[in-house]
């Protein structure tokens, strides 16, 4: 095996593990220093081999990046590393933009201060809300008069209650 074909494949072997290793250590330095590798290695191709040789084997450094990254994409969230790393929590249905259009006209009470936005319990729930008009203090009753997707609008609940309408 000539030298040039053994730094060619040096290149490539410490090319992708660079990559690889990427994943663990975040920053893009590991990343780009192996993306540079696998460059260097198909640039040594073209070098040594020729133009035909040099394009087989860029095509070859895209087609495993490619199948590796597919690779990855279904077998790393099973791992034991992918389990931590990867969130595998769902969003509650409750909290989604139909279920806040079912809250317009209910009342509750401001958690925090609402300098216009903050939290508040409304029926039960705690949900991220913005007031209008004044800011209110926490502990103030609130009522919801608006329900815009995620947004939801509150006044402060004085006795007089309008009909309720969506934003």
């Amino acid at each position: 095996m000539p030298e040039s074909s053994s730094l060619i494949i040096v290149f490539f072997v410490v090319g992708f593990a660079l990559v690889a290793a990427e994943v663990f250590l975040p920053g893009l330095i590991l990343g780009t220093i192996g993306l540079l590798c696998l460059m260097a290695s198909v640039v040594l191709v073209f070098s040594q081999y020729g133009t035909s040789a040099g394009v087989l084997a860029a095509f070859l450094v895209g087609g495993l990046s490619f199948v590796g990254f597919i690779v990855w994409l279904n077998i790393f969230p099973r791992t034991f590393i992918g389990r931590r790393l990867m969130l595998q929590t769902r969003q509650p249905a409750d909290l989604t933009a139909a279920a806040h259009q079912t809250m317009i006209g209910g009342t509750g009470e401001a958690l925090t201060p609402l300098r216009p936005s903050g939290t508040a319990q409304i029926n039960g729930k705690r949900v991220d809300v913005t007031a209008v008009g004044d800011f209110l203090e926490s502990g103030e009753q609130v009522v919801v008069i608006a329900a815009d997707g995620m947004r939801v609008v509150v006044r402060r609940k004085d006795g007089v209650e309008s009909t309720p309408r969506t934003a």
